[in-house]
């Protein structure tokens, strides 16, 4: 088994609602829902024709979401949207359709988050809102180019360099100026420093990102720093700790990574967690310690494919190839996740997936559409070797694994792929 474990956070990239093309737009427009009440008292039932009260409580869950990690937030967040939008069709309720691309956006429902933003972008031709929405939804499908035109159109309009920069970020890691991107997200994190009230989620997002470059560049002090400057604004900060645990288990404190991950499962029951800790346990040499959690996680991914989700089709392409060894299966889910988007992410996956079951033409010819941004992703890059070298291709192969210990010199240490 290769000693890396692949998996994808759930959204932005995590959730998308809490990965880098949001995080600081989220946090701006979120704030006056701080003293936001439920729409009816508790035991009530809100007013099914109030659309204003059921954006305003989609609104407050899309944030609970982001800063709790809960699944059930995403869930009431949905529930809420579209009582809006049946309370008042899109026409007259923008606020409403706007909630609801956020929401096909943190469902990985990339394709209707698109025309979503393009109906919104309609409505509103002035305003840069749709067009930030509209570019997380074309970088998310892998538009890369379209995405970064769109941002620059958001950009011009908004005058404000606030919401391009994190965008921006995210592009410049598909296209491997890591060091660029490092420093957009530094400025961005100075800047929700300066939010007046503070926005400590905020904050402590930007920590765990910056942690993140740290971590994959094989800098543990600095991701370490990192992750504990983000819990210390932001305490119990779901995603900090999950970074935390597999900073931890890089370094071989296996204890503690466990502790934390068994901790954070108890708070937050996601399948990615209880995956990471089998992983965990599974990289440790402790086989029979693993299979009851990813037992649970690979229960809770299947009910989400059987309700029709698409959500952990990329998460479960992983867990079939490394964690379980079952490359038909992984074929399978890789395939849909491809026809659902075609970000590097999903070249790579179906790509080691067709590796492992033995189709290495077809994997060669998807590695290098992976690698075809220029990523300096070393987990992208290792399996690109791999392939390379399994189709014949030594020189390419070696080429690829030498550009990875590059980028992580400690890339074989346990990390989960996100």
């Amino acid at each position: 088994m290769s000693a890396t474990l692949h998996r994808t956070a759930v959204t932005f990239r995590l959730v998308v609602i809490s990965s880098i093309t949001v995080a600081l737009a989220v946090a701006l427009a979120l704030r006056a829902a701080r003293g936001f009440t439920h729409p009816a008292r508790p035991g009530e039932e809100a007013d099914p024709k109030d659309f204003v009260a059921w954006n305003k409580l989609a609104d407050a869950r899309l944030r609970q979401f982001r800063i709790t990690g809960e699944l059930g937030e995403l869930s009431q967040a949905i529930a809420a949207v579209r009582h809006s939008l049946k309370a008042a069709p899109p026409a007259a309720n923008r606020e409403g359709l706007a909630l609801r691309v956020r929401v096909e956006l943190a469902t990985h429902r990339f394709q209707e988050a698109r025309q979503s933003a393009e109906e919104l972008r309609a409505a509103m031709p002035q305003h840069a809102y749709p067009l930030q929405l509209l570019g997380d939804a074309l970088f998310n499908l892998g538009e890369y180019a379209e995405a970064e035109r769109i941002w620059n159109e958001m950009l011009a309009a908004s005058g404000s360099s606030v919401l391009a920069g994190p965008r921006f970020a995210q592009l410049d890691l598909v296209y491997g100026r890591v060091e660029r991107a490092r420093d957009r997200l530094a400025s961005a994190l100075d800047l929700a420093r300066q939010l007046d009230p503070t926005a400590p989620e905020t904050v402590a997002w930007y920590h765990v990102q910056l942690g993140e470059l740290a971590f994959r560049s094989g800098d543990w002090e600095s991701a370490g720093m990192r992750y504990e400057q983000a819990l210390a604004a932001l305490p119990d900060y779901y995603a900090a700790v999950d970074h935390l645990a597999e900073l931890r288990g890089a370094q071989g404190r296996l204890d503690e990574a466990i502790t934390l991950y068994a901790g954070l499962i108890a708070r937050v029951p996601r399948p990615e967690f209880q995956q990471a800790l089998g992983d965990l346990y599974l990289f440790s040499g402790k086989a029979a310690d693993a299979r009851p959690w990813h037992e649970r996680a690979l229960a809770t991914y299947l009910a989400s494919v059987e309700h029709g989700e698409v959500l952990y089709l990329h998460h479960l392409a992983g867990f079939y190839a490394d964690s379980l060894n079952e490359p038909a299966k992984a074929v399978q889910c890789a395939r849909r996740d491809l026809a659902l988007r075609h970000s590097i992410q999903a070249y790579e996956a179906l790509a080691w997936a067709l590796q492992k079951s033995g189709a290495i033409d077809e994997a060669r010819d998807l590695a290098a559409k992976a690698l075809a941004t220029g990523t300096s992703d070393a987990h992208i890059l290792y399996h690109a070797g791999l392939i390379r070298m399994s189709a014949g291709d030594v020189a390419g192969g070696s080429a690829a694994l030498q550009q990875a210990l590059a980028a992580n010199p400690r890339y074989q240490t346990f990390h989960v792929h996100r």
